[in-house]
């Protein structure tokens, strides 16, 4: 017991410190008219040694380097956060804006996916792992750069009830497209990192076990949700609720596209469309208290824990931090502003959809903790791109209201 109290006690005074203080900067972010993630992502760099570590290191030595039982946690944040993510999309909704959704999810991933692999490819030496890890280190910040994050574009519609109209729909499922390829695309990237080059047979494999992965849940998924959930019905046991079920179904599918050769997040992210449409408000409700009160913040703040602003103290290493950070954002620009010619949507709503889908939050985040995981990301390139993640998530809220602004009042949800 003495044992378990020395391993437990880190633990615990590690969690309530993170917890403390990333929901104390939530409110904050809140109360100034941001999305509380960014608090949220914030954490880590107060609490790590960019910032506590140069006042406190005593303090700062209770997080970081972050504990195996934190880092647990924070990657089960991570697959319930992507479970949420996934009951996001509606795909009724998705069917019914198709034409502009798919214009639009184009242009703004490819764009600044080409982009971000073209700044991947020129950048020094001095940047990669190893000079010969060029290719997935490119196609690792492609990915990172191309990705949108939905729940700072969605609090911001919904603050400002704009869900209801065409921009509003248009911006959730288009970013909810965007994911979803991100997603794939992470995939894919990821296998090639392993692999060390590009090897079409590997990549052939991967798309072919991606294939009957989806394939799987497609057509076999919906069955064993409605089963599971309907048992959850006729047993009605305290025990065995719809919120038992969606853990069950997330972390499953987590662990089985993991054990295929893919990404959990991936997993994770069908399990949430899976499960969706039997969530009644009840278990949604409490699904969404326990995942961003507990789980998601422990995730963003370890996130944070392990960027070292002092390496981006030097000239060269701040012009590509701002360079990246213009990639991004001109970059979904350009992709929104080409794919929104092929529709009817006005210059105003363009705008508006060009600075919800620019916000890259948590999911960036999740391309970059993985890059850095398997070694293709050096921890400076890391912190490059969490500090763009946080940089778009807090200018998203501030722009999109006041593009919204400019909308007339009576802009109708409607066929684009």
């Amino acid at each position: 017991m003495v044992v378990e109290s020395d391993l437990l006690l880190p633990f615990l005074t590690g969690l309530t410190f993170i917890l403390a203080v990333a929901h104390t900067l939530g409110i904050v972010a809140d109360r100034l008219g941001f999305a509380p993630v960014v608090g949220e992502l914030l954490t880590g760099l107060v609490l790590g040694p960019s910032v506590l570590g140069f006042v406190a290191p005593a303090v700062t030595a209770i997080v970081v380097p972050v504990p195996d039982r934190l880092a647990a946690i924070a990657s089960l944040g991570l697959i319930l956060l992507l479970v949420l993510a996934g009951t996001e999309v509606e795909v009724q909704t998705v069917r019914r804006y198709a034409r502009p959704t798919m214009a639009l999810a184009t242009g703004a991933s490819v764009v600044p996916f080409l982009l971000g692999f073209a700044l991947g490819w020129a950048l020094p030496p001095r940047f990669l792992v190893t000079p010969g890890q060029r290719l997935p280190f490119a196609l690792f910040l492609a990915t990172a750069l191309s990705i949108s994050a939905v729940p700072v574009a969605v609090r911001v519609l919904i603050d400002l009830d704009a869900m209801d109209r065409t921009v509003g729909q248009l911006t959730l499922t288009v970013a909810v497209v965007i994911d979803a390829a991100g997603w794939v695309a992470l995939t894919v990237v990821s296998d090639i990192a392993r692999e060390g080059q590009l090897e079409p047979f590997a990549v052939g494999r991967t798309l072919v076990v991606l294939g009957v992965f989806v394939g799987g849940a497609v057509v076999l998924g919906p069955r064993i949700v409605d089963a599971l959930f309907d048992v959850t019905a006729y047993v009605r046991s305290p025990v065995l609720t719809g919120f038992s079920i969606v853990l069950v179904v997330g972390v499953a599918m987590a662990g089985g596209s993991l054990a295929l050769g893919l990404e959990a997040v991936l997993g994770a992210f069908f399990a949430g469309v899976l499960v969706r449409d039997r969530l009644d408000a009840e278990t949604e409700r409490v699904f969404q208290m326990v995942t961003l009160g507990l789980f998601a913040p422990v995730f963003f703040a370890t996130a944070g824990l392990r960027v070292d602003l002092s390496g981006l103290f030097t000239l060269d290493t701040i012009l590509v931090a701002g360079v990246t950070l213009a990639v991004a954002v001109l970059g979904k620009a350009l992709g929104v502003g080409l794919g929104a010619m092929v529709t009817d949507l006005s210059r105003a709503e363009t705008v508006c959809l060009a600075i919800g889908l620019n916000a890259r939050g948590a999911m960036e985040l999740v391309v970059a903790a993985l890059g850095l995981a398997i070694g293709i990301l050096t921890p400076t390139i890391y912190a490059v791109i969490v500090l763009v993640a946080i940089a778009t998530s807090v200018m998203t809220p501030p722009l999109l209201r006041r593009a919204l602004a400019h909308l007339p009042d009576d802009v109708p949800s409607g066929t684009v």
